[in-house]
């Protein structure tokens, strides 16, 4: 009788045991996927995060390289040089230089061509700023303003110049003052070159897209 009660108490702690242990893996159970979804949320929060930093510091760089390409496409516009081989062969002389007769129309193709590297990269930075506009909101929608001034500056030099070409006499009248800025705006005078005053200008039309992108490649 004795070890028949025993044997009932050993199965009822056993059973008691089995019952609570049962309990105590579904709890288990419950934590380790609450932790799990905890851990997947912030996991998913921090890639997101490293992603957006990520498509933040190519986009910066893919703006200011388009930026730079603007500046050359300046530079280019501005050589004072006009090489023999950027005008058409039939304008030019046996020694190589432009014939008379061909100034406004052979001056007329150079710029127009030079212009072509000028617009392209243009094209590619509006495109470029639209997408940081996307991307970053409203501070991009006017940083490329001091750059399209910039241009409309050297196109109406360069309309000048080929103007004075065309029509005698066409410059009579301006000031010293005004031939220094014209000139000042058509030619660049590489660094430092105190009577480039157009070259500040433009490095600091670019300098509005640097003060917002820098800090996103550093990042």
């Amino acid at each position: 009788m004795t070890n028949t009660i025993e044997t009932i108490n050993t199965v009822s702690q056993l059973a008691g045991t089995a019952e609570y242990a049962g309990i105590a893996k579904d709890v288990i159970i419950a934590i380790s996927a609450a932790v799990a979804a905890v851990m997947a949320v912030w996991g998913l929060t921090a890639w997101r995060r490293e992603l957006k930093g990520k498509s933040e510091y190519a986009k910066a760089k893919e703006v200011l390289k388009a930026v730079y390409r603007v500046r050359e496409g300046f530079k280019h516009v501005r050589r004072p040089a006009i090489w023999q081989f950027e005008y058409p062969e039939e304008m030019i002389d046996s020694n190589g230089y432009l014939k008379p007769e061909h100034d406004h129309e052979g001056n007329t193709y150079v710029y127009e061509t030079r212009i072509k590297v000028l617009n392209e990269a243009f094209s590619e930075l509006e495109e470029q700023t639209l997408d940081a506009q996307v991307e970053w909101g409203p501070e991009f929608e006017d940083v490329i303003k001091p750059l399209r001034e910039c241009r409309a500056d050297l196109m109406i030099a360069i309309q000048d110049f080929l103007e004075a070409k065309k029509i005698p006499h066409y410059n009579q009248g301006r000031t010293k003052e005004e031939r220094t800025k014209h000139l000042s705006v058509l030619y660049y005078g590489g660094p430092g070159s105190e009577r480039d005053k157009f070259t500040p200008q433009i490095n600091k039309a670019i300098e509005g897209f640097e003060d917002r992108l820098r800090p996103r490649i550093k990042s």
